[in-house]
């Protein structure tokens, strides 16, 4: 804990030009998608179950959310419905096998971004290339990759996509405890890899996920 204290001084958080707004109020230059009808179902559906959106989330055209601690494929419908209640556009990568028919259109119409991982780029390569390729992006990653089976450490892809394409990172904890999808802080990687990693893990420290026995550990 004293080292985990002693990194959080090292100030990570990052405002960018366009500043940041409270949940969910989002800025003029976060990429918008939703009309009246998808945002009040959104709300509904999220109210019957109890959830709700809080914190802060940065007015930039291009940044990528973290979604932590993931354990459920019900994260995905959590991530949704807070995207649909901000009315902003949120995209995801997933196995391009994926998006052949019939599903293809309504898995990128929902924001899918096929990425195939044989290729030389890796998928850090291609996610680099979808924020080089695109005026407005958010990008949602969730650090464990797929659902955690087993404890372990974050993988680190997260932080050279946003390194590489120079773009600021926003946290969204899914807490259960609490029933809220919680946006912020925002940061945006020093390239002192070892030095952030802890500072960014403390972000999360306290949510509760929906299976804490999957939980991974962090910060090792």
């Amino acid at each position: 804990m004293a080292e985990i204290q002693e990194m959080v001084e090292t100030k990570l958080e990052y405002t960018p030009p366009g500043g940041i707004t409270t949940a969910p109020e989002v800025g003029d230059l976060v990429p918008r998608r939703g009309g009246a009808f998808a945002h009040g179902f959104a709300r509904l559906m999220m109210g019957l179950f109890g959830w709700k959106v809080a914190g802060y989330v940065p007015n930039a055209k291009k940044f990528m959310v973290v979604g932590a601690p993931h354990t459920s494929n019900v994260d995905w419908f959590i991530v949704m419905g807070a995207a649909f209640i901000l009315r902003v556009r949120i995209s995801w990568m997933a196995k391009h096998s994926l998006f052949n028919k019939p599903w293809g259109g309504v898995l990128r119409w929902l924001g899918g971004v096929p990425i195939d991982r044989r290729q030389a780029q890796g998928t850090v390569g291609s996610a680099i290339e979808q924020f080089n390729q695109h005026d407005e992006l958010i990008l949602c990653i969730t650090p464990e990759g797929t659902r955690a089976e087993v404890k372990g450490k974050w993988k680190k892809g997260f932080y050279y996509m946003a390194e590489g394409a120079d773009v600021p990172v926003v946290v969204a904890a899914f807490d259960y405890g609490n029933k809220v999808v919680r946006f912020g802080p925002t940061f945006k990687p020093t390239g002192d890899i070892e030095a952030d990693m802890p500072v960014i893990y403390s972000y999360v420290e306290g949510v509760v996920p929906r299976h804490p026995q999957k939980e991974m550990e962090v910060g090792e």
